[in-house]
């Protein structure tokens, strides 16, 4: 931790008793918090393909067009509102403290994890019902990630009024939630085969709970001395920097100090969402007689080798980067930089085998399963890095809207990342 003790400005705790998280409750609540910030939003993209795609717009096995075209609807107004709302939230254009714009996604999602719960138990699939039901359940991507995007981006900001690792503790929430859910997942699978309405019941009412449970935390952690002097201090140190209206040079300072750090988390990101998951579950790997699916069926493969695998691995690189910070925040863009070979590294291997032109140069499952395993580690190890470096590289006074900022480029190389699958694909099978 020696990095982060040259950057930190201690000098001012020094000359004043310093309250202790007593049993690490501030921390646990952030942790889970972060696991919070993503679970609804994960539990239904999981769900999407059995629930959606195939219970309510398949009809006799036949796919509609609103089977064809709901996974990429999803994907564009699920990270347009998230991006949106997360730059207005920076640009303080959305008034009010933190902690409020923290609770009230909260309840916002817990809101509409209650719709679908009801549209779950009353609707059932029928030709009448799946046009108003598509727009509906795009609505509600729409309004869950938009709230996602203020949620986490003010939740990164009111977490970066404490030491280095409570920011790291929303990041290690996020992955948690992700293997949580790909457990969550291959279980489901394996115990309600063929019984997609049973499981839509499961995962959302799981949702609901979590995020139910994250509301009552914060009244918890509000009651916390060490809680209320860490935000203290941030609000005094702030004091003098408060705006009524928008400052591009307070932003422009800012970044000044952590646009490395930012640039880093991008590009954690930029590059683990090019590939993950999209490209990686269309692996094909090599068995003795040359059918895999009768070895193990495919969507428990990949929620082994391609969800779980990744999520766990992200999480555990997380919580090694709250004991091990190498290398510092001057020294981080080196290893971010070299990870963008994951691209072309994954785009070699097997993937989309009855499509594309490009070459393969491997096949085996154990070069693409060590080769996803890395790269979880390093995206879960790096990311929380930058997440960790960018508030400490700036005076206390621009932490908060640097912790923000860093969200704001974790969404941006979601966003990315995401758009460049499109073009991933196109080279496999062009080129």
């Amino acid at each position: 931790m020696d990095d982060l003790a040259d950057i930190a400005d201690c000098s001012s705790e020094r000359s004043e008793l310093v309250p202790k998280d007593k049993g690490r409750m501030v921390y646990w609540i952030i942790l889970l918090n972060g696991i919070g910030v993503l679970l609804p939003w994960n539990m239904f993209i999981t769900i999407a393909p059995e629930y959606y795609v195939d219970y309510w717009f398949t009809v006799n096995g036949t796919k509609t067009s609103y089977a064809d075209s709901f996974m990429s609807a999803m994907g564009i107004v699920a990270q347009v509102p998230n991006c949106i709302i997360a730059v207005i939230n920076v640009m303080n254009l959305i008034r009010g403290p933190l902690i409020y714009r923290v609770l009230a996604p909260l309840a916002f999602n817990s809101l509409l994890i209650i719709v679908i719960l009801a549209l779950v138990i009353f609707q059932q699939p029928s030709d009448d019902a799946r046009n108003w039901f598509y727009i509906v359940s795009l609505i509600i991507i729409m309004a869950m990630n938009g709230s996602n995007g203020l949620y986490q981006n003010s939740f990164f900001g009111l977490a970066a009024d404490f030491p280095a690792q409570y920011s790291n503790a929303v990041v290690i929430g996020t992955n948690i939630c992700g293997t949580f859910t790909s457990v969550l997942a291959i279980v489901a699978t394996l115990a309600f085969s063929n019984q997609p309405k049973t499981v839509a019941l499961i995962y959302f009412a799981i949702s609901l709970s979590i995020l139910i449970i994250c509301l009552i935390s914060w009244w918890f952690c509000k009651k916390q001395e060490f809680y209320n002097y860490h935000v203290s201090k941030g609000n005094r140190a702030r004091a003098a920097q408060a705006q009524s209206s928008f400052d591009y040079r307070q932003y422009l300072e800012t970044f000044k100090y952590c646009w490395l750090q930012c640039l880093c988390v991008f590009l954690v990101y930029f590059v683990t969402l090019s590939v993950f998951p999209t490209v990686l579950v269309e692996f094909s790997p090599t068995t003795k007689n040359g059918d895999w699916n009768s070895v193990i069926p495919k969507n428990v493969y990949n929620g082994i080798t391609t969800f779980l695998n990744f999520n766990l691995l992200a999480a555990i690189g997380n919580v090694c980067a709250t004991f091990v910070t190498i290398p510092g925040p001057r020294l981080l863009i080196i290893p971010c930089l070299i990870r963008l070979i994951f691209i072309p590294f994954f785009m070699f291997g097997n993937c989309l085998p009855d499509t594309r032109s490009m070459p393969v140069l491997y096949s085996n499952e154990w070069v693409f399963f060590f080769g996803n395993t890395i790269m979880a580690f390093t995206s879960g190890y790096f990311s929380s890095l930058g997440m960790m470096y960018a508030p400490r590289v700036c005076p206390p006074e621009y932490s908060k809207l640097a912790g923000q900022v860093s969200a704001l480029s974790l969404v941006l190389g979601i966003t990315a990342g995401v758009g460049f699958t499109y073009a991933i694909n196109a080279m496999m099978n062009n080129f």
